[in-house]
């Protein structure tokens, strides 16, 4: 379903993750995914390695990198996509690292940039569009799609995908050459987690490139594993606290 027309971004929010809880994270993994142990410990010198952060929208909390700048773009209650951008890393595509927190509601349309539109609806037909549209059949399920459970028990969907798209030959880069072709591509390695919920779902993404996937893997677990919905998707009733 596309049409052309303008995206309509009703706010914006960018600012610099520069405070919040001084907390560092121990990774132990478990055989679903990683379970990561929160302790509280003083820090004397430096800042802080991750902060709390809670949407603007006070739907979602998490922990992120300190010092990251976060972008926040929404259309309605319908759709709302906070980015966490990092430092300069010339592996990645574009040089940019980045986290994402998504919502989408169940069947409400959501304008692209490139004038089409993207529906879905629910949980399953996101995961199911993702792979076959955006991933198409040349991808490789590095970790193919399993349930695991985030904080409060709260079941969701993970998997890793592995998929090269085309881009212009002068990208200075994240981009890589494809033996087949000579051609340069975006050897694209993402991870997903897709949270369902009562109205639509959270998407938790980690766009990375094969190159850089493991340079930030770390901080994906922390906001994976710290990730707890506040409401049902922005402007939505608020889940109970013992959920």
């Amino acid at each position: 379903m596309e049409r052309n027309g303008e995206r309509k971004i009703e706010r914006e929010v960018k600012h610099k993750i520069e405070s919040g809880e001084k907390q560092t994270f121990l990774s132990a993994f478990s055989r679903r995914f990683p379970l990561l142990i929160l302790l509280s410990i003083s820090i004397s010198c430096g800042p802080p390695k991750y902060v709390s952060y809670t949407g603007i929208h006070k739907d979602f909390k998490c922990m992120v990198p300190w010092g990251w700048n976060v972008i926040t773009d929404q259309e309605g209650h319908h759709y709302e996509n906070t980015d966490f951008l990092g430092p300069f890393d010339g592996r990645f595509y574009l040089g940019i690292p980045s986290l994402s927190v998504r919502w989408y509601s169940d069947y409400a349309p959501h304008l692209l940039r490139d004038g089409s539109i993207e529906i879905y609806a629910d949980a399953e037909d996101y995961i199911h569009q993702m792979l076959t549209h955006v991933y198409g059949p040349q991808r490789i399920m590095l970790d193919s799609e399993q349930e695991i459970l985030l904080s409060g028990n709260r079941k969701a969907k993970y998997f890793r995908v592995l998929s090269p798209v085309p881009v212009p030959q002068n990208t200075p880069w994240g981009a890589s050459k494809d033996t087949q072709t000579g051609k340069l591509v975006n050897l694209r390695e993402h991870s997903y987690v897709v949270v369902p919920m009562e109205s639509g779902f959270y998407v938790l993404i980690y766009p990375a490139t094969h190159a850089g996937y493991h340079a930030y893997r770390p901080a994906f677990d922390v906001l994976v594993n710290t990730f707890v919905p506040l409401t049902d998707g922005p402007g939505g009733s608020r889940i109970p606290a013992s959920h």
